[in-house]
């Protein structure tokens, strides 16, 4: 009889109209899967070939352009033939339909009853823990609403590379619209949310050399591109579409605002003082959601909830820990967010009624951690995230200089952390060793601020009130580091004591600082360039234009730098750059030796990593007899013999879901 009614539910969703009608490509495909299953079903109760049915089955799981009714019924009845024969895969099977297919109520009703009668943790309403890849290095990072894809923009084409969930077939839809450098450096992406039109942001050099930031948005196959927003200085980060695509929620300066898709107008939603996370539109459009942390010992924040017009503000879930804003539900009933008030990081719901908060917030799961990238909820309640696992090593040597010859082979040494230790800095007197342990994004764990004595090995943890450290150079007082870094609410860079971990602020943005031997001329990047900064007056000028590597000598007098190619010295104090050299490598990392003779140039962005010698003064360049793949920073000690790097061992993005994630209330009905 279970069999008749299976057979009978299939013939009746289709004749429904269950799965939307497709276009000509793909009703042909969907007809065809309907043709296969039915043999398949003959295959199954006729000939009693439970083998050869599963494998039918299988193919018809994994066919492009099949009806969701008809895979969903090859599922279930791939399951059954599995507990006929004993197998374990039914679970899998089952499982697989619970996850992908909540559209197809019925059929799920009964994949959750045999999950109940084999015990499967999946049927009742168990959070299961299933690691989908092993490899993500191909696999974008937004969900898309339905659960169906993991989308994202191929930055180098134009193109939207996805990942379908149900099958993990990678497929691409080709940018067919224009593709230009400015699209290149975009950081951020939002898709609305029928899934058809992207919106992201661009930055442009105008002809008066300043950078513009824009807004843009088209149709996922690049047709229709329009520019919506355009401001100079001012970023613009696109986070979420309306519902109904009628504006972009966006971060714009300090401000979260409403871009209109129709005419690009900006409407002031609210001015943030703090840390901006993140923001989202509910489901119904009526209301928006955004988290902002603020600083104190340890840093806190909020999660808000007000109308989409920017009225009726409350806090939701208060708490005087840190919480960050991750997803509404897709009932719009509730919100996800992630908290340290039990100390660590979990992932907590609250129910919300009438955009107002009601009752207490419940957990969800414990102890998910900060560093997972989270790309989206599903509509059955499935909960998709990236995980990162980055390993390497600390490794010393020798070298002569004038030879190339390596005296000592590098070793590698002991550290606290594995690594890759990154952004090495040696003392100006050698004695130690400063590099970032943990490399990781910014939040609290990461990025360690960490201290190497060079006679001994012995390792000093410094924690600085930063959120996160970058980019760090020795000051030329040997007593203090100078680091790009941020705090919950700013970005700047800071002077950190080696002894008391105390911060400075020296400037607000930047990046790559170096602080002059006077101790008041602060080089650092922006703008396109190298820029310096005179620290008593606040008085700024620009250096030169250059790529993002260069390296200030000793004497604080000149800058080694790249452009178009090129290596080239220039004085702080201007004039015409004088070209070193060019040709060894696309790109390099530089620095000079402490005797100011040389320049250390690594070629950057290449297996080998080849490092070269090469006279400050000019003169032929000389390969050191030193390649090591997958250096991160090769750094020469002012000995101009020594040397310390580390290397990137092994990089690991895993894609993972947490089934059954919501209780049953949160999900889409």
């Amino acid at each position: 009889m279970k069999n008749i009614l299976t057979i009978a539910l299939a013939v009746a969703l289709w004749s429904a109209g269950v799965s939307p009608a497709p276009a000509a490509g793909q009703a042909q495909a969907s007809r065809s899967a309907e043709v296969q299953l039915k043999a398949a079903l003959h295959k199954e109760q006729v000939e009693g070939d439970l083998k050869g049915a599963i494998e039918q089955y299988k193919k018809i799981a994994a066919q492009p352009g099949a009806g969701r009714a008809t895979v969903a019924t090859a599922l279930l009845r791939m399951g059954q033939c599995h507990e006929k024969l004993g197998n374990a895969e039914a679970r899998t099977a089952y499982q697989r339909l619970v996850r992908d297919f909540a559209d197809q109520a019925e059929i799920v009703a009964q994949a959750r009853v045999r999950l109940a009668a084999l015990g499967g943790p999946g049927a009742a309403g168990g959070l299961v823990t299933r690691r989908v890849l092993t490899d993500t290095s191909d696999v974008a990072e937004v969900l898309t609403a339905d659960g169906r894809y993991i989308r994202g923009i191929d930055w180098d084409t134009g193109d939207v590379v996805q990942f379908e969930v149900a099958s993990g077939q990678r497929s691409r839809i080709t940018n067919r619209g224009p593709w230009s450098e400015p699209e290149k450096s975009a950081r951020w992406q939002v898709f609305s949310r029928d899934g058809k039109r992207i919106a992201y942001d661009a930055e442009v050099l105008s002809d008066a050399k300043d950078w513009v930031f824009q807004l843009r948005i088209r149709n996922v196959d690049g047709s229709g591109l329009r520019t919506l927003y355009s401001e100079k200085g001012s970023y613009v980060r696109p986070l979420d579409w309306s519902p109904d695509a009628g504006s972009i929620l966006a971060f714009r300066g300090n401000e979260l605002t409403l871009i209109s898709t129709a005419d690009g107008s900006v409407r002031v939603l609210r001015s943030i003082s703090g840390g901006f996370q993140s923001a989202s539109f509910s489901p119904d459009g009526r209301s928006v959601a955004y988290s902002v942390a603020r600083e104190g010992s340890p840093p806190h924040g909020d999660v808000f909830l007000m109308t989409a017009d920017g009225r009726n503000e409350a806090v939701v879930a208060g708490h005087p820990a840190e919480d960050r804003l991750l997803r509404w539900t897709p009932d719009g009933e509730s919100l996800v967010f992630l908290s340290d008030r039990s100390g660590t990081w979990d992932i907590w719901t609250v129910h919300i009624t009438g955009g107002k908060q009601q009752g207490e917030p419940e957990l969800l799961k414990k102890n998910f951690g900060w560093d997972s990238e989270v790309l989206g909820l599903a509509p059955d309640g499935s909960f998709y995230y990236r995980t990162y696992t980055v390993l390497g090593r600390l490794y010393n040597g020798a070298v002569d200089l004038e030879t190339g010859k390596v005296l000592v082979p590098p070793a590698p040494v002991t550290t606290r952390y594995t690594g890759p230790q990154n952004f090495l800095t040696w003392s100006p007197d050698g004695r130690n060793l400063a590099y970032l342990s943990r490399p990781g994004s910014a939040v609290p764990g990461n990025n360690i601020l960490t201290i190497r004595s060079t006679a001994t090995g012995e390792e000093r943890f410094l924690s600085p009130r930063l959120r996160g450290v970058i980019q760090i150079s020795w000051a030329p007082d040997g007593r203090s580091i100078i680091a790009y870094g941020m705090t919950e609410t700013e970005r700047g860079i800071f002077r950190i004591d080696t002894e008391t971990s105390e911060i400075t602020k020296l400037k607000d943005g930047g990046s790559f600082p170096h602080l002059c031997p006077d101790g008041k001329t602060l080089l650092f990047r922006g703008g396109g360039g190298i820029r310096k900064r005179n620290l008593d007056t606040g008085e700024e000028s620009e250096v030169v234009k250059a790529g993002m590597f260069f390296h200030l000598s000793p004497d604080g007098r000149e800058v080694v730098f790249q452009v178009d190619g090129a290596v080239k010295i220039v004085s702080l104090n201007g004039g015409e750059p004088r070209e070193l050299f060019r040709g060894l490598a696309q790109n390099y990392f530089l620095g000079w030796t402490r005797d100011g003779r040389y320049i250390i140039a690594q070629a950057r962005g290449t297996a080998s990593r080849e490092i070269w010698r090469v006279p400050a003064q000019g003169g032929t360049p000389l390969k050191l007899d030193l390649s090591v793949p997958k250096t991160l920073a090769f750094k020469l000690h002012p000995d101009n013999r020594r040397f310390a790097f580390g290397v990137l061992e092994e990089f690991k993005s895993e894609l993972w879901v947490l089934e059954n994630f919501l209780p049953p209330a949160a999900k889409k009905q």
